[in-house]
């Protein structure tokens, strides 16, 4: 971990974080409620407070600060940049007797200052439970925008949760007008060829539980199908229409995430008579995970965190 520079606001001081302050930060690491929204569950031990921070601090570009008020050493909080991360992220615990009174958003506005002016960070992440209605705020707050959604799974906790991830550009922390970027990627939608794009289409919808968005011609030569809840999201898959001469023949597979509810999907597909060409498997790698064959012989991999 870098050393950084201490930071002040008009009623904080951010400190370089330090293994002197490890009985303060277990204060906040113990709290069952403090901890609701954090990867790990409350710590047992300073023990466990001090390896978890020994293992977070050691990438050369975290920058880790305890958060005091000004004329007294008790640490209230702790903001952080993971370090080791494409896009720089930033996250922050307060003590919870200290909620509610601006802290979180007072001291990620000197960090993002820091990041931005003296890192030359070009954006900076949060990531946040969908259900941290106050953790959403201060993003607000501090300008962040909501950017997508990321399924994720706690090994301490039973089923996935949803979450948000907000982002700022530096330009929008300064107030600029929008740089010249370039070109944004949104989504990805693979193009399946197919023998009969109508057949396939009621194929994903009677079988795989797909909505048909649609058809094209007469008799159809391309369409859509889709499995999610709302648009933007979710598997969205292309249908085309192989020439009779050209033969089908898969090269890969495709991967689609679900939620933790895997086993009665498999359940349900095998019961439609659907080609199963792997059961669900846990795997080292944290994903539990089945493969299907649908009828032109492409294969869908089928995962989720466990």
């Amino acid at each position: 971990m870098n050393d950084p520079k201490t930071l002040e606001t008009e009623r904080l001081i951010l400190r370089p974080f330090h293994p002197r302050h490890l009985p303060d930060l277990n204060k906040m690491y113990g709290d069952p409620q403090t901890m609701r929204f954090m990867p790990s569950p409350p710590h047992a031990a300073a023990s466990v407070t001090e390896a978890q921070l020994k293992n977070d601090t050691r990438h050369p570009e975290a920058y880790y600060w305890v958060i005091s008020f000004k004329g007294s050493d008790e640490v209230i909080g702790l903001v952080n940049y993971l370090g080791g991360t494409r896009v720089p992220g930033m996250g922050y615990i307060i003590r919870r007797e200290f909620w509610g009174q601006g802290i979180a958003a007072e001291a990620c506005r000197v960090a993002l200052g820091f990041g931005f002016d003296e890192q030359g960070y070009d954006r900076v992440e949060l990531w946040i439970d969908q259900t941290n209605l106050a953790s959403q705020r201060v993003a607000q707050k501090l300008n962040f925008r909501l950017k997508g959604r990321l399924p994720l799974k706690y090994g301490h906790r039973e089923q996935e949760h949803i979450m948000l991830v907000f982002g700022l550009w530096a330009h929008e922390w300064r107030r600029e007008s929008v740089p010249k970027q370039a070109t944004k990627f949104y989504r990805t939608e693979p193009v399946l060829f197919v023998d009969d794009v109508e057949e396939t289409a009621v194929y994903y919808r009677d079988k795989l539980g797909f909505h048909i968005d649609f058809l094209f011609g007469d008799p159809p030569q391309h369409g859509g199908v889709s499995r999610t809840d709302w648009s933007g999201s979710g598997a969205v898959l292309q249908l085309a229409q192989m020439a009779p001469e050209r033969e089908i023949a898969p090269s890969g597979y495709l991967y689609i995430f679900v939620s933790h509810d895997i086993d009665e999907l498999f359940a349900a597909y095998k019961a439609q008579g659907v080609t199963i060409r792997s059961e669900p498997e846990s795997y080292p790698w944290g994903l539990r995970e089945f493969t299907i064959e649908d009828n032109n012989g492409h294969l869908l991999r089928f995962g989720t965190h466990v």
